[in-house]
């Protein structure tokens, strides 16, 4: 039995697979999970894989919970999986994106931007060759929303909808922030395309990527939970050496 933990900003994911298929997957609050890590944990096999971008405060809780666990942190690395890094300093690159990368080469076989759209949104580009040359970051949709409210005086508005004409301050910032999101991540495609000279993929993944999708000019494919099926493909990178 595999535990594949994904450590986001918000939440935890964590899947158990038992060599064919997931057995189950579930999610938890990052704060809930820090409080208690066992109570979250249906069983602890002897084989863990974490990729953890929420930092100290989920690495204290689990290895104070579990001290005698000794799990495969995920680290980026210039190669592995079929997707070679291109990331000037490849150890930078969040152990997430790089799972996701890994998990979009597996099932994509054509250039790709792969997004993920949660806390912080990423999109990252991997050509068909899986070369991975580059990608952004910003605030995901609950960022950008409570900084216009702290940063503005007049745009404290209640939440509104997605419009093709807003006329009114609620219906402007969520079209705003919808539509940021969605443009950043065309572009990369626009880019990618450009540069690759053929057709590019669009996979969305995280927990607001369903309420993105609808807004592309172009087809999107959303596809659950890449984290942990990139973290599957690295742990049996891992054993296998």
């Amino acid at each position: 039995m595999l535990l594949a933990i994904d450590a986001g900003n918000s939440n935890v994911k964590l899947g158990y697979h038992d060599g064919n298929d997931w057995r189950e997957r579930y999610c938890v609050a990052l704060n809930d999970f820090c409080v208690a890590p066992l109570q979250y944990l249906r069983e602890i096999p002897q084989q863990i894989v974490i990729a953890n971008v929420a930092g100290e405060k989920f690495y204290t809780a689990f290895t104070t919970a579990l001290p005698n666990v000794k799990p495969h942190w995920v680290k980026a690395t210039r190669q592995a999986c079929g997707v070679t890094s291109h990331y000037e300093l490849p150890e930078q690159l969040g152990a997430d994106r790089w799972a996701i990368l890994v998990a979009a080469r597996s099932v994509c076989l054509r250039a790709c931007v792969v997004a993920s759209i949660g806390t912080a949104v990423t999109a990252d580009m991997l050509t068909q060759d899986g070369s991975f040359l580059g990608g952004v970051i910003l605030p995901g949709l609950h960022l950008m929303r409570n900084s216009l409210a702290i940063g503005t005086d007049a745009v404290k508005a209640p939440l509104g909808h997605v419009t093709c004409f807003p006329c009114n301050t609620a219906d402007a910032v969520e079209t705003g922030l919808y539509y940021a999101v969605a443009g950043a991540i065309e572009k990369n495609v626009m880019e990618l395309e450009k540069n690759t000279r053929q057709p590019v993929q669009c996979l969305l993944t995280g927990g607001d990527a369903h309420l993105i999708a609808p807004y592309f000019n172009k087809p999107v494919q959303v596809m659950e939970n890449l984290v942990l099926e990139g973290l599957l493909r690295l742990s049996q990178k891992e054993n296998a050496l």
